[in-house]
């Protein structure tokens, strides 16, 4: 993740700040791990699906059943996010 994060924002910003960049999304995951509740819920999307912003972009993420989070997506709020969550490479069920 970090290489494509960094290679994406580098051309618009400097390496310094992608970094920057970077370690606000590492440490937003460890807030989620930490508080799965932080997020906001995305039921139009899935029941089991809840995202949390960061600058322009939002971890969407599930809880496990053994207390661990799994980030889904980090996707940029201009996206289409239903139809990039639908394209996770484990196909979620909208009908639960």
């Amino acid at each position: 993740m970090y290489n494509l994060l960094k290679n994406s924002r580098y051309e618009a910003w400097s390496e310094n700040q992608a970094d920057k960049y970077y370690n606000l999304i590492i440490d937003a995951c460890r807030r989620i791990a930490g508080s799965p509740a932080l997020g906001k819920k995305y039921r139009e999307i899935s029941n089991d699906i809840s995202g949390f912003r960061v600058g322009k972009h939002i971890i969407f993420y599930r809880e496990l059943k053994n207390d661990e989070i799994e980030v889904i997506r980090i996707l940029h709020e201009r996206m289409d996010l239903r139809n990039r969550l639908l394209s996770y490479p484990e196909p979620l069920d909208l009908f639960e």
